[in-house]
């Protein structure tokens, strides 16, 4: 059975950017012009263009046109980085570590609120929906890029009163801080899963339609009880997520 007409298009505008024919950056030919080009209604290759823009090759600009998206360039974050103590690693130390292909520094930006928590983080500290929390929400670019989103939330009665609740590095890291204040961790749990973005995060990853974000909740425990949820959040077609069990050799962890 043969694809709708609008498929094909998209199809072969798709080939010509695998190929190269169409480069990043380049506008494609105007809706007129391709209308002609595939004997196809303006309204046929409107659909095309949405199938594109849908799957991430290609971004309208309003009074512009349609252009081809630059490639994106895979980060490797790798979850099992456990060669120190717990009690040791500041909570952005345990999750990720950034690939050897990023080669500029990371730059981090960092805002503290206190609220309520949603049932989601409720029930993985162990709260009621409404009880109080504090909220440490961290932005993280490699160069200009923006790659990953970390927010972490902590039950008001372990942070209420200490540099938790304030904005700017915590001397000690977060494990370490709540070691010291008698919650140290002994352990965590990480559920990992895709979604689609909420506007917060599209505008951060500044995403268009159709590409989601891998979400990774880690929930932090003392032998009797959560003490932190942190949710590590990346744009799905960016990154790449990486456990490593045992001794490996070091050439072969981003591979």
């Amino acid at each position: 059975m043969a694809h709708p007409k609008y498929q094909q298009i998209a199809d072969r505008l798709r080939g010509q950017i695998a190929s190269g024919a169409l480069e990043p950056g380049r506008r494609l030919p105007s809706e007129p012009d391709l209308a002609t080009e595939y004997d196809a209604s303006r309204n046929t290759v409107r659909l095309a263009i949405a199938l594109l823009i849908n799957q991430g090759l290609v971004v309208s600009r309003q009074g512009l046109g349609t252009f081809v998206v630059e490639p994106t360039k895979p980060f490797t974050a790798l979850l099992s980085r456990t060669s120190t103590l717990p009690r040791e690693q500041h909570a952005s130390m345990a999750l990720p570590v950034v690939s050897t292909q990023a080669d500029d520094s990371e730059m981090v930006r960092l805002i503290v609120e206190t609220g309520s928590a949603s049932p989601s983080v409720a029930e993985k500290l162990d709260l009621a929906a409404g009880d109080p929390v504090v909220v440490r929400r961290s932005q993280y670019f490699i160069g200009d890029v923006p790659w990953q989103l970390i927010h972490s939330y902590y039950p008001s009665d372990l942070a209420k009163g200490t540099a938790l609740e304030q904005a700017g590095e915590i001397t000690l890291g977060s494990i370490g801080l709540l070691t010291q204040l008698g919650y140290p961790q002994q352990g965590f749990v990480d559920e990992i899963g895709a979604r689609m973005p909420n506007a917060r995060e599209f505008d951060f990853f500044k995403l268009v339609s159709g590409t989601p974000v891998i979400v990774v909740n880690r929930t932090s425990y003392t032998t009797d009880r959560p003490i932190r949820l942190t949710r590590y959040i990346y744009r799905a077609d960016r990154v790449r997520l990486l456990h490593v069990e045992g001794s490996i050799p070091d050439k072969y962890r981003h591979a």
